[in-house]
C-alpha cells in the first residue's frame, strides 16, 4: 500500500507489494530506486496520477525541484493535486526561485486545505526567500499570535528574521520553539542553526553534541568550522596574561589541523568548506604572527585558482607588510577597501585597512598617495557620534585614531614640525591616552630632543606602565641618552614578552648594533690645485677602530694615520698612531689617548684629552686639548714645527633642522707662534620634503697669529665668511638602506690683514650610501677658489669617510 496517497486514493489490497516497498525505502531516504521505478511506470502509463503524485513528492524529498516541475507539466492537472503533491510543487517553485508561482501554490493550498499549516508556513518561508522579509515577518507574527504554542510557526518566523538579518530576534523565536518541542529533532536542528546564525557556534555545538545524528556530517563539520572561526576572532583580543596571548590562536590552529583532513576525505562534497577553512586559517596564522605561512598559504590558494574573499585580504596584506613587501600589501589593502569595507560599511575595519594602506604606501616611499589615504580616513571619521539611548553626542574613538595616524604620517614624511603640532594638540585633548604620548615622544626624538621625549614617556608610564610601544620608545630614548643599562633592561623585557613585534625587533637590532665594534675611516685627496699653501698631491687618511662596549660605559680604541704633500721646499710624509679609551655615560663623553708622531727625525710622543657635556637637549659644551696635534699644517711639520692645541666649544641645537657651533681654539706652535682661532658654523634647514632637503650653511672664522715670518701659511689676522646652500636628494631608500646625493654651492669673502678682501667660491657634489644599520660611506668632491696672500688659488679635492660596525 502506498504511503504517500491520502486515504481517498489508497491502493487496493492487491496492489504491487514491491511498489509499496520502494515507497517505504524512499521515506527512509533511499530515493533513487523509487524514482527509477516511477519514471518507468509513467513512461508506460503517462496518465497514472498516483505514480505522478508519488514521483513529485519523492523528487521533492530528494531535492530535485526540476523533476517535480517536469512531472507536473506532464501531468497537466493542478486542480486534482493532493496536498502532499501540491506542497511539493510549491516547494519546487521556491527552490527554483520562481517566487510568484510558489506563493500562488501555497495560497492555493491554504484555500483548498485550510486545516494544513504547511501551506501557511511555506508562504512565510517563500516571502522571506524572495526578499519580502517585512511581509514574511508580518505573516509569521500573525501566525504566532494565533498559535503561540506552535513550534513550527515560531521556527518559520525565526527564519524570516534570519533572512532580514535580525539574528537575535530569530534566536528568541527559535529558543521558544525549542522550549515548546524539545523532543523534536527538526525543531532542535533549526534551533542549532539559528544559534549558528547568531554567532554562537559553541552553544550550537554543545546542543548538537547532546543528540548524535542530529546533523549530517557536512553540517557538523561546518558548525565546527564556525566555532574555530569564533576562536580566531578572539585571538586578536587582549588576554588576561601575556602567557595566554597566543593560546587561543594555537588552539584554533590545532583544530584546523584536525578538521581539514576530514574535509579532504569527503572529496568534492567538502571542497567548499575546505576552502573556507583554509581562508579562515589565514587569520589564525596572522594572530599567531606566523606571517611567512600566511603569505605562503595565500599564494598557494591563488595558484590553485581560489579567489580569496576580500575580507580576508587585510590579514594577508599585513603579513606582506610585516615581511617588508609593501608593494604586494598595497594591492591587497586597496582591494579590501573597495570590495569588503566601503565607506558605508564597518567603519572600524575600514579605518584599520586605510591605516594599513597608508603604511604600505609610506614604506614603499610613495608619500603623495600615502598622504591622500590619511586625509580621506580623517575626513570620513566625525569627531562626535550619536549612540542609541544616549541623550548627547559621544566622542568618536575612531576620529582620534585617524587623527593620530595623520600626525604620524607627517613624522614619516619628515615634516616633524607639523607632526609635533598635531600630536601636542591631541595630547591636550586626550591627556590620559598613553599611545598619543608615546607617539609624541617619538617625534621629540626625531627632533633631537631625547630628554623631552623621556619626560613625555614618564607621563605615559603612569597611564600604562607595561605597554610595549612605551617600553620600546623608552629603550630608544635610553640609547640616545647613553643610558646603556636601562636600554638593555628595556630591550630584554620587550624581547622576552613580544619577540615577534616589529618595533621590538627594531630596538633589539639597535642594541645589537650598539654592542658591535666600530671602524671609522676618514680621508682626503687633492685632485688638482695650484696652491702653494696646501701643497700638490696632498693626501691624508686615518683609520680608528673602537672595541665593543666594555662594562657598558667604556670603549678602547686605536688608530693609525698618514698624510703627505708636495711643497716648493720638498715632500713631507707624516705618520701617526694613537690609542686610548672612551667613556660614555648620560650627558658626558670623555676620551683620552696617547700617540706617536713621525714626520722626519724619529717618533715623538703626544696625547689628547676631550670632553663633551650635554646641558640639556639644546645646549652642549666641550673642550679638547692635544699635544702634537694632528691638525698641524704639513708645511710646518716639514720644518720640524709642531703645534699644541686647545679647543673650547658651545653647541646650540634648536632641533634637527637648526644647529650652531661657537668655537674658540688657541694653538701654540713650537716655533713660538701663538694662534687664536674663533668661529661660528651653522646649519639652518629651509626646505623639507620626503626626498629632498635644503639647508643654509654658515661658516664664519677669524684667526690671529703673533708671528708672520713662518714657513707655513700664517696670516697676521684674517676673516672667512662663507655662506652656502646644500641640497640633499634621496636617490633610493628601502628601510635601512639609503642612497643620497648632495649638491653644495657657496660664495663669500676672505679678508687678510695687509692683502685686502677677495671673493671666495665653493662648489661641490657628493654621494652617501647607508645600509643595514652598520655600513655608512660617503664621498664629496669640492672645488674652491680663494685668495692666499693676495694671490688667487684654486683647489679640487675629494673627501671621503666610512663607518662600519661588526
Amino acid at each position: 500500500m502506498s504511503c504517500l496517497a491520502v486515504p481517498a486514493h489508497a491502493a487496493p489490497a492487491q496492489a504491487d507489494q514491491q511498489y509499496d516497498a520502494l515507497i517505504q525505502r524512499a521515506r527512509a531516504g533511499d530515493h533513487e530506486p523509487a524514482l527509477t521505478a516511477l519514471r518507468e511506470r509513467l513512461a508506460q502509463a503517462p496518465t497514472d496520477r498516483r505514480a505522478a503524485w508519488d514521483r513529485m513528492i519523492i523528487a521533492g524529498w530528494a531535492g530535485r525541484p526540476a523533476e517535480v516541475l517536469e512531472t507536473y507539466r506532464q501531468l497537466g492537472d493542478a486542480a486534482q493535486l493532493p496536498p502532499e503533491a501540491l506542497a511539493a510543487l510549491a516547494r519546487a517553485h521556491r527552490d527554483e526561485r520562481q517566487w510568484d508561482a510558489s506563493l500562488a501554490r501555497y495560497r492555493e493550498g491554504q484555500q483548498r486545505f485550510p486545516a494544513r499549516q504547511d501551506f501557511v508556513l511555506g508562504e512565510i518561508l517563500t516571502l522571506a526567500d524572495s526578499g519580502r522579509t517585512a511581509d514574511a515577518i508580518s505573516a509569521g507574527r500573525a501566525l504566532v499570535r494565533r498559535q503561540p504554542s506552535n513550534a513550527d510557526a515560531r521556527i518559520a518566523l525565526a527564519y524570516a528574521h534570519i533572512r532580514a538579518r535580525e539574528p537575535y530576534e530569530a534566536l528568541y523565536e527559535a529558543d521558544k520553539a525549542n522550549t515548546l518541542a524539545p523532543q523534536r529533532n527538526d525543531i532542535v536542528r533549526e534551533y542549532v542553526r539559528t544559534l549558528q546564525h547568531a554567532g554562537l557556534p559553541e552553544a550550537a555545538l554543545r546542543i548538537a553534541g547532546e543528540r548524535p545524528g542530529l546533523l549530517d556530517r557536512m553540517d557538523w563539520l561546518s558548525l565546527q568550522l564556525d566555532a574555530v572561526a569564533e576562536q580566531v576572532r578572539l585571538a586578536d583580543k587582549p588576554t588576561r596574561t601575556e602567557a595566554e596571548r597566543f593560546a587561543i590562536a594555537d588552539r584554533a590552529l590545532a583544530r584546523y589541523d584536525e578538521l581539514m583532513p576530514q574535509l579532504r576525505a569527503l572529496g568534492p562534497q567538502g571542497e567548499s568548506e575546505l576552502r573556507r577553512a583554509r581562508v579562515d586559517r589565514l587569520a589564525a596564522l596572522h594572530a599567531r604572527v606566523r606571517m611567512r605561512e600566511v603569505v605562503d598559504e595565500y599564494e598557494s590558494l591563488r595558484a590553485e585558482g581560489v579567489q580569496v574573499p576580500a575580507y580576508a585580504l587585510t590579514d594577508v596584506a599585513a603579513a606582506y607588510l610585516y615581511l617588508r613587501q609593501p608593494e604586494q600589501s598595497e594591492q591587497l589593502y586597496q582591494r579590501a577597501l573597495s570590495e569588503a569595507y566601503p565607506p558605508e560599511g564597518d567603519t572600524e575595519a575600514r579605518l584599520a585597512a586605510q591605516t594599513g594602506l597608508y603604511y604600505s604606501h609610506a614604506e614603499a616611499e610613495k608619500f603623495p598617495p600615502a598622504g591622500d589615504v590619511v586625509q580621506q580616513a580623517s575626513a570620513e571619521q566625525p569627531r562626535w557620534r550619536w549612540v542609541q539611548g544616549q541623550p548627547a553626542a559621544q566622542p568618536n574613538d575612531l576620529w582620534l585614531d585617524a587623527a593620530q595616524v595623520r600626525a604620524q604620517s607627517r613624522r614619516q614624511a619628515d615634516d616633524t614640525i607639523e607632526a609635533q603640532q598635531q600630536l601636542e594638540e591631541l595630547v591636550q585633548k586626550a591627556p590620559a591616552n598613553s599611545g598619543l604620548r608615546v607617539a609624541l615622544a617619538d617625534v621629540y626624538r626625531a627632533r633631537a630632543w631625547p630628554r623631552r621625549a623621556e619626560s613625555e614617556l614618564k607621563l605615559a608610564e603612569t597611564l600604562d606602565p607595561r605597554s610595549v610601544p612605551l617600553e620600546v620608545q623608552q629603550g630608544h630614548a635610553a640609547l640616545d641618552l647613553q643610558e646603556w643599562r636601562q636600554a638593555e633592561m628595556l630591550r630584554n623585557d620587550t624581547l622576552a614578552r613580544y619577540p615577534e613585534d616589529l618595533a621590538v625587533k627594531r630596538l633589539d637590532r639597535e642594541w645589537n648594533v650598539h654592542n658591535k665594534a666600530e671602524l671609522r675611516i676618514e680621508g682626503y685627496r687633492g685632485l688638482a690645485n695650484d696652491s702653494a699653501v696646501v701643497g700638490n698631491g696632498n693626501f691624508g687618511i686615518e683609520a680608528v677602530l673602537y672595541s665593543p662596549p666594555i662594562n657598558y660605559d667604556w670603549r678602547a680604541f686605536g688608530g693609525i694615520g698618514y698624510a703627505t704633500g708636495r711643497f716648493d721646499e720638498g715632500n713631507v710624509d707624516y705618520r701617526w698612531a694613537r690609542t686610548g679609551v672612551q667613556y660614555r655615560v648620560r650627558d658626558l663623553t670623555l676620551e683620552g689617548e696617547v700617540s706617536t708622531h713621525s714626520y722626519g727625525g724619529g717618533g715623538r710622543a703626544g696625547g689628547r684629552l676631550s670632553a663633551q657635556y650635554d646641558i640639556d637637549d639644546r645646549w652642549q659644551v666641550g673642550a679638547s686639548g692635544a699635544l702634537r696635534s694632528t691638525g698641524t699644517p704639513l708645511r710646518a711639520l716639514k720644518q720640524g714645527i709642531y703645534a699644541d692645541t686647545l679647543s673650547v666649544f658651545t653647541r646650540y641645537r634648536a632641533s634637527e633642522r637648526s644647529e650652531w657651533l661657537f668655537t674658540v681654539a688657541p694653538s701654540r706652535f713650537s716655533d713660538g707662534n701663538d694662534r687664536l682661532e674663533a668661529g661660528v658654523t651653522g646649519v639652518q634647514r629651509f626646505y623639507t620634503a620626503p626626498h629632498l632637503k635644503a639647508d643654509l650653511l654658515v661658516d664664519l672664522w677669524a684667526s690671529r697669529n703673533t708671528r708672520e715670518d713662518t714657513p707655513y701659511y700664517n696670516p697676521r689676522s684674517d676673516l672667512t665668511m662663507l655662506p652656502s646652500v646644500r641640497l640633499t636628494h634621496t636617490l633610493y631608500r628601502r628601510y635601512e638602506t639609503a642612497w643620497e646625493q648632495q649638491f653644495l654651492a657657496g660664495a663669500g669673502a676672505y679678508a687678510q690683514r695687509g692683502f685686502g678682501t677677495g671673493a671666495m667660491m665653493l662648489i661641490g657634489y657628493g654621494q652617501r650610501f647607508r645600509t643595514n644599520d652598520v655600513f655608512d660611506v660617503g664621498a664629496t668632491i669640492t672645488g674652491t677658489s680663494r685668495p692666499y696672500d693676495g694671490r688667487r688659488e684654486r683647489e679640487l679635492r675629494i673627501v671621503f669617510d666610512l663607518t662600519y660596525r661588526f
